[in-house]
């Protein structure tokens, strides 16, 4: 393996956990600002520029979209609560969202908007915030001085959303759901119990995803290697083991082609890994963490076969600066581990160049659900227009938005019905398997002191040392991670 300075990896991890091949894409559950001062994490970050017209697909029906000659449109329904009264004038509604959010994701920040001003009379001011930890520092900066707006933007996996709440600069949408005949059943259980405190339901969701629980695959590479093509479900751990290898090519310390990357630059792209060999961040009242168990050293020793014994892993220098997918694309990389912003970004720069398909990344025999990233648009308990204001959140969350999500940026909102709510795209066998992940998935980690940030940057700084080669994975090296951790968990709120 080439070595690589600390500075490389930290390039190479905030690359590889969201950057696109042939397109800018936005740094944000999924997924995300790159907020810490280890590798970036990511949520959701899907291709900027209006992407109204579908790629081409690759040479595979398992992963690209339907392409029906010209698709039906989904209802747009109009919100009842919104519709200004007799007499009155339409409102704006003063939306924050992060920067960037009306180039990289325009059916959520540009279409659905303007669908809802149309239907009801009232406009909507978009208010961008840089993205990263200044996002909720200026949101509460704004709550303080009493100039927040009506809507804002929340995340849950690093629990700026609790944060919020918390402070209660968040309004519970409780109170109107009776006035928009919406329902809290309309989205996955995981989904809202994320955002439920004390009874009470914060915000409607944006998003709910399973974070990096995909495997891209190269099924030319595959044929070439005398690998039968996988099933998109119940490929096994030690399946993954088995073929990287065989996929690599050239010399262990700079390989010509690797065989497998692994999503390992953010807490949002480590916790469906350890999941998926049976662990979990923390304990169940969100206070010591769980660093220390089985579970998370048979996580680490997997990825330590992939990356220091086998060396069929790529880093910073080979990732380069066009990011992890750019590499699948030049057919440098056979396997890619990430979220599902990256299926974007797949299919502009494979094209055709060669057949691809998306699988489920595998479950062990003791998984637990995969761990569930929730953003929302919120309304805030200083807006003078609250019922007008969830109107506008709910559009944002709702059947219509839904088929929007899925047309114009290739993902699943967090609704059960979501199959049914994009129509003709529903035949995609990546956006079933999207289905699918939310369909196991389990409410988000706790942690009391709200410390995410902290903890991520504690957990990839120590997980450093061992991806580097500077340190050899023992107990006593994940003994020393739980003890940083648990210092990091043990901080007053």
């Amino acid at each position: 393996m080439a070595k690589l300075t600390k500075r490389q990896f930290l390039k190479f991890a905030a690359l590889a956990s969201g950057a696109a091949a042939a397109a800018p894409l936005l740094a944000a559950c999924g997924s995300a600002p790159a907020a810490t001062p280890a590798p970036a994490k990511s949520t959701e970050a899907p291709a900027a520029g209006k992407p109204t017209e579908a790629p081409k697909p690759a040479a595979t029906t398992a992963a690209q979209p339907t392409t029906a000659a010209k698709p039906t449109e989904a209802a747009k329904p109009t919100p009842a609560a919104a519709k200004p009264a007799a007499g009155k004038e339409p409102v704006t509604i003063r939306m924050h969202m992060r920067s960037g959010g009306e180039k990289s994701e325009p059916a959520i920040y540009v279409q659905r908007p303007g669908e809802w001003e149309q239907a009801t009379g009232n406009k909507v001011k978009l208010e961008p915030i840089p993205s990263g930890q200044d996002y909720i520092p200026k949101v509460e900066a704004l709550a303080a001085s009493n100039t927040i707006g009506d809507v804002v933007f929340t995340q849950c996996f690093q629990f700026e959303h609790n944060h919020l709440v918390k402070y209660k600069v968040l309004e519970p949408i409780d109170p109107y759901l009776g006035l928009l005949n919406a329902k809290k059943s309309e989205w996955f259980s995981s989904i809202i119990d994320t955002i439920t405190f004390d009874g009470k339901t914060y915000g409607f969701p944006k998003m709910g995803h399973t974070l990096a629980s995909y495997i891209w695959i190269n099924l030319k590479m595959f044929e070439e290697a005398g690998i039968k093509k996988p099933e998109t479900y119940g490929n096994k751990l030690e399946d993954i083991l088995a073929w990287a290898p065989k996929l690599s090519k050239g010399p262990k310390d700079r390989r010509d082609v690797y065989g497998y990357y692994s999503a390992l630059g953010s807490l949002q792209n480590i916790a469906p890994g350890i999941a998926s060999f049976g662990g979990t961040l923390s304990d169940k009242d969100g206070l010591v963490s769980m660093a220390d168990s089985d579970e998370w050293m048979e996580w680490a020793k997997w990825n330590n076969q992939l990356v220091n014994v086998d060396k069929v892993h790529p880093l910073g220098d080979a990732v380069g600066n066009s990011g992890i997918e750019a590499l699948f694309a030049a057919e440098k990389l056979a396997m890619m581990h990430n979220q599902r912003s990256s299926q974007r970004a797949v299919q502009i720069g494979v094209k055709d160049k060669f057949p691809w398909a998306v699988i489920q990344f595998p479950r062990g025999p003791k998984a637990r659900g995969w761990p569930t990233s929730v953003n929302t648009h919120s309304v805030t308990a200083a807006s003078k227009y609250k019922e007008i204001a969830s109107s506008l959140t709910y559009a944002m969350a709702d059947q219509r938005f839904a088929y929007l999500v899925a047309k114009e940026q290739g993902y699943l909102s967090g609704r059960v019905d979501n199959l049914e709510a994009i129509k003709e795209l529903a035949s995609d066998p990546f956006l079933q398997l999207q289905q699918k992940c939310n369909e196991q998935a389990e409410p988000s980690w706790k942690m009391q002191n709200l410390r995410g940030y902290e903890y991520e940057t504690a957990l990839l700084n120590h997980m450093d040392l061992l991806w580097l080669g500077k340190r050899q994975l023992d107990k006593a090296f994940m003994a020393e991670l739980k003890k940083t951790l648990d210092e990091v968990m043990a901080k007053p709120a």
